[in-house]
């Protein structure tokens, strides 16, 4: 790595910039320069580089040079939130500011149009250095600490205004903007609080406490919102919308209040720095459309068109990768058969427990038992299990479960506590198998020395609702998600499937797979990925040969069996989660939606849009022949798509507002039906 004066790295001078956070700053800029200007000419592109990285390297370059006693003390520093340089490299680090910075200071100067452009430069320069430097430490005066922070991300916009003579200051614009900046600084130094009070440093959040500072930021990031919808509206709308999610990510937060639990705003703080860039890259598409500073409003729905088009082929390939890669190994018939123990517990699954216990029973294996364990249903499901006689199944009563346990985790691990074969395959209550499942499953698993395995069973689709809802679940899968490069390259971003698993029983209990995984709402998925952490050799097949999976069919069964594992499976990560519905949105609803438009308004580009349908359906039709399923729901895929994509925001809502998972609980797992 090539060195600077003092031993300070490019690497160094890059992380003390804060990349991830640079279009906060960048993007302001080349937008306030497109409304004054309308052109991408030298100052455009100038400027846009200059807010970059220089005028970040200046600004968090000071901070952390002015923070170094505090920062070296907190768990955050080092990383995307920022870095933390040894102090006999802060010289090199000034050094590294002025040289970055004063070319662009000179260009600036120099090319101003007007003394307004100038000065306002000059300003935006005393405010970088206003907030952390000694004499002046604006960072440590409550609430002008929010204001001056404000001004960082405010300031590249209004500059670019003067610097494009502009004439309409988009005051509404400016005013929302500042309100933003006010909110997020806020709702940043929450979770800081308590390590603040620790060093003596006053700012918004000790001075005002978790509680009030929290509905300051709610308040501030509303009216951001109000002032755009009213001010541009109904252009405003989908601006105004977007910047409401920053409310929504306080409310999620705001059950905490406490100062001792100022900490838990850590999470927000995290989703806060994903969100920028989810948000403004959506509006940023928003502007061009409406600006149009390219010239292509007329070609818009062709260029979407074909980008469908090329997104869907991405995908094809992805999808074929995918179903080649997780085809489950061809196996040859074991010399020496372990016993196995075959685990099920059961929520009302009266329909499907019948089924279920005959596949299982009907197994070829040589030497097996099955432990059934009802989780208090109200229906007929104990009683039907209890009608089978067989010596080889044992009905379980587990009692209740510990207050921090999951009903789901505690019955498995209970069930497997009782086991008494040195191999355990765990089967939700609605999968049936075929007669040599057992013996493919546990050949699997010994022949690639693997001490988890999980297979992924078709969906016997009956009602309408399954046709249409349950095959969109295996195309996200496999079609819609890179699944066999994160097997292969990253095993710990693990897959798994709960419908059926098999695992070496001594390898997941020595290694208390199950103690880590007490409070999940998806064990399968957490039990496969603990053990992977915990050093074990997991792998996931298709197995819509060998097992069947009943599911629910009525529509209100799916929709809460989807709600309760959506979320968790997005590792309860609310960016991620929007970032998956957008997207998701986006690519699979919009063929239909161009379709409907251009039929009935007579717009151009038709053709092209049945082609992007048809893109985005080939690679859902070669999933469902693959995985054995109809194709109802394939043809349908925009409007399926929708309900999916409706789906992860309710989950997001349901844990985040509605069933608040900080609490300990688990009638979560009791008064939901189980999959």
């Amino acid at each position: 790595m090539k060195k600077l004066r003092f031993n300070i790295t490019i690497r160094e001078i890059l992380k003390v910039s804060r990349p991830f956070s640079w279009i906060n700053t960048a993007a302001p800029y080349a937008i306030g320069y497109l409304l004054a200007t309308g052109q991408t000419d030298l100052g455009f592109w100038i400027g846009t580089l200059y807010f970059l990285f220089p005028y970040n390297l200046a600004m968090y370059g000071i901070n952390d040079i002015y923070d170094y006693e505090s920062d070296i003390k907190n768990p955050r520093k080092d990383s995307i939130e920022g870095s933390v340089l040894s102090k006999k490299k802060h010289p090199a680090l000034w050094i590294a500011i002025i040289a970055c910075n004063l070319p662009f200071i000179a260009y600036f100067l120099l090319a101003s149009p007007n003394v307004a452009s100038g000065l306002g430069f000059v300003v935006l320069a005393f405010l970088c250095v206003s907030y952390s430097m000694k004499g002046l430490r604006f960072k440590e005066i409550p609430i002008l600490d929010s204001i001056n922070s404000a001004c960082h991300f405010v300031g590249p916009f209004v500059f670019a205004l003067l610097f494009g003579s502009s004439t309409n200051f988009h005051w509404p614009v400016i005013i929302s903007f500042m309100l933003w900046g006010v909110a997020s600084q806020a709702f940043g130094a929450i979770q800081d609080i308590i390590p603040d009070r620790a060093g003596s440093i006053r700012s918004i959040a000790t001075w005002m406490g978790a509680k009030r500072t929290a509905r300051f930021a709610l308040v501030c990031y509303s009216l951001s919102a109000l002032v755009i919808l009213l001010a541009y509206w109904p252009l405003g709308f989908l601006p105004a919308l977007l910047l409401g999610i920053y409310s929504l990510n306080v409310s999620f937060f705001r059950k905490y209040r406490s100062d001792a639990q100022s900490a838990e705003y850590h999470r927000g703080w995290q989703n806060f720095l994903w969100l920028n860039l989810l948000i403004g890259f959506w509006l940023t598409q928003y502007l061009l459309i409406v600006l149009d500073p390219f010239k292509i409003s007329q070609h818009l729905s062709s260029i979407i068109a074909c980008s469908l088009i090329g997104i869907g082929m991405l995908q094809l390939g992805l999808t074929l990768y995918n179903l080649i890669k997780l085809r489950r190994p061809k196996t040859a018939m074991a010399h020496d058969w372990p016993k196995v123990s075959v685990i099920l517990h059961a929520y009302n699954q009266a329909d499907n427990i019948s089924s279920t216990l005959l596949s299982v029973l009907g197994q070829n294996y040589p030497e097996f038992e099955v432990l059934f364990a009802d989780l208090g249903s109200s229906d007929n499901t104990k009683k039907l299990a209890e009608g089978f006689v067989d010596d080889r199944m044992k009905i379980v009563d587990l009692g209740n479960p510990p207050l921090d346990w999951q009903i789901g985790s505690w019955a498995a691990m209970e069930l497997t506590r009782q086991a008494s074969g040195d191999l355990v395959v765990s089967i939700t209550a609605d999968t049936i198998l075929l007669p040599n499942t057992l013996s493919i499953v546990v050949s699997a698993l010994l022949e690639q020395k693997l001490q988890l395995v999980s297979l992924l069973p078709t969906d016997q689709n009956k009602t309408l609702a399954q046709k249409l809802i349950l095959n969109q679940n295996h195309f996200l899968l496999l079609g819609a998600y890179p699944a066999a490069f994160l097997e292969h390259y990253h095993p710990k971003v693990n897959l798994a499937y709960g419908g059926l698993v098999c695992f070496d029983k001594q390898a997941i209990t020595t290694k208390n797979v199950f103690e880590q995984i007490k409070l999940s709402p998806i064990e399968d998925l957490d039990l496969a990925k603990q053990a992977s952490l915990g050093g074990l050799k997991t792998a996931f097949y298709l197995a819509s040969d060998i097992a069947v999976s009943q599911n629910h069919a009525g529509l209100g069964h799916i929709t809460q069996q989807n709600i309760r594992r959506f979320y968790p499976a997005l590792h309860f990560n609310m960016p991620l989660a929007l970032a998956a519905a957008s997207l998701g949105g986006f690519l699979f609803i919009t063929p239909g939606v161009g379709i409907a438009v251009s039929f009935l308004f007579g717009r151009a580009a038709f053709d092209l849009w049945i082609a992007a349908y048809v893109a985005g359906l080939v690679p859902r039709v070669v999933v469902a022949v693959r995985s054995r399923q109809g194709f109802i729901g394939s043809l349908l895929y925009p409007a399926t798509s929708l309900v999916t994509m409706a789906t992860i925001i309710f989950s997001m809502l349901s844990y985040e507002l509605f069933k608040p998972r900080w609490q300990k609980r688990t009638e979560l797992a009791l008064h939901t039906p189980r999959d």
